[in-house]
């Protein structure tokens, strides 16, 4: 099982670690990538400073992925246009290593879909496919996920999300995650929570959630 997003290691468990970039490790164990970038909680008027130790870092053959970033209009650290200023310098990163992007989002999915749509021009400019975008801990409705995915964006659930949603995008047949966030648990109870709901057996889920499988190249024990 693969835990999406998560604050904590977890002995043995497959996960996509968010690290913060200034105190990143020189190792982790092998079964640990990573993702770096700065939450828009922690976005402010000098965010230049602190996006210097991200770039710093991004290249690490073990950071898998940009973010978490992204737009918050109820709890950012910063004006939206700020936000939205430094959520362009980690698109700009990602395209240029070609690694995803991790997106925290609150009530900014307009915003956030119109600098995707920019994002897709320039890419079919240069003949190229743009980078994917997941948002994590999405807990909208499935109105609000159709929309989103129709976008080409992705999602992945956490501890807390709407059951309709999540079986719709079951049924669409296509790729999301499980993760756990800052909850600092296994992401096994994640899967099992979430196999009851779609009323499918666990390991069943655990092969479709794999983003080894779907979104990453590369391979983790």
């Amino acid at each position: 099982m693969f835990n999406f997003h998560t604050y904590h290691i977890i002995e043995g468990e497959a996960s996509l670690l968010n690290a913060e970039a200034a105190t990143l490790q020189p190792s982790y164990p092998p079964q640990v990538a990573l993702s770096v970038g700065l939450h828009p909680w922690h976005v402010s008027a000098d965010w230049r400073e602190a996006f210097v130790s991200v770039c710093a870092v991004a290249e690490r053959t073990d950071v898998w992925a940009i973010g978490e970033c992204g737009l918050d209009k109820v709890k950012g650290g910063a004006p939206l246009s700020v936000q939205i200023e430094a959520f362009r310098a980690h698109i700009v990163l990602a395209e240029r290593l070609q690694k995803p992007m991790l997106i925290h989002c609150v009530r900014a999915f307009d915003e956030l879909l119109a600098l995707r749509k920019e994002v897709e021009g320039t890419a079919k400019r240069m003949g190229r496919l743009p980078q994917p975008w997941v948002i994590h801990g999405f807990r909208g409705k499935p109105e609000q996920a159709k929309q989103i995915m129709a976008k080409g964006l992705l999602l992945s659930f956490g501890h807390h999300y709407n059951v309709e949603t999540l079986r719709s995008v079951f049924i669409s047949s296509r790729p999301f995650f499980l993760e756990t966030d800052d909850l600092p648990l296994s992401v096994r109870q994640i899967y099992e929570q979430a196999a009851r709901h779609l009323g499918v057996d666990v390991s069943h889920l655990a092969r479709l959630c794999d983003p080894r499988q779907t979104l990453f190249s590369r391979q983790i024990p």
